[in-house]
């Protein structure tokens, strides 16, 4: 059986809610956005696509191996983006910023799918939580205000499954690995 899966990088409850209540702050300012619920608020450290189950116990494996050890990633947010482009988007996302740290787990987890058959990402990691997607004539982009610079912990990634549906997807964790310690 294929299973659609990502890797993600869990945002901490306070974190999540702190971001749910700043996209209320403009949600009716903007129009042709279906806006993502706070419980699937994640930073996306690998999309795997469609899978077979079989393939689950080696993943989550060398995921494991790639991961064991690491500490926590701190991070904060670090301004809107649109995705992919301006032009033609299809993705309202914030950005998080991008330290060593960060950048070490993307490479660890990387490396881990890649042992794994998957060829290697080809485009740049840019850490950021979608908060919305784009649908039909988006408006209003100006109106938003900047977001806080909250500052945060990542102490958690997670292997995800993704099953679509009419109302968009529901994700589902199948293996998590908690970090130790701090930096």
């Amino acid at each position: 059986m294929l299973l659609r899966l990502f890797i993600a990088a869990f945002l901490p409850e306070e974190t999540k809610d702190a971001l749910f209540r700043y996209v209320n702050s403009f949600r009716d300012l903007v129009r042709g956005v279906r806006w993502e619920p706070k419980e699937k608020f994640h930073v996306t450290l690998r999309f795997l696509g469609d899978v077979e189950e079989s393939r689950l116990v080696g993943i989550s494996t060398d995921i494991g191996s790639a991961v064991s050890g690491s500490g926590c990633v701190e991070s904060g947010f670090d301004g809107l983006r649109l995705f992919p482009g301006p032009r033609n988007p299809r993705v309202l996302a914030l950005c998080l910023v991008r330290s060593e740290r960060f950048q070490a787990l993307f490479d660890g987890v990387q490396q881990a799918v890649l042992q794994n058959g998957f060829e290697r990402e080809k485009r740049k990691f840019t850490p950021h939580v979608t908060i919305g997607r784009i649908k039909g004539d988006f408006r209003g982009i100006r109106k938003i205000p900047p977001v806080d610079a909250t500052e945060f912990s990542i102490t958690r990634i997670g292997l995800v499954r993704s099953e679509l549906g009419p109302q968009g997807s529901r994700y589902t964790s199948l293996k998590t690995w908690d970090f130790q310690g701090g930096i």
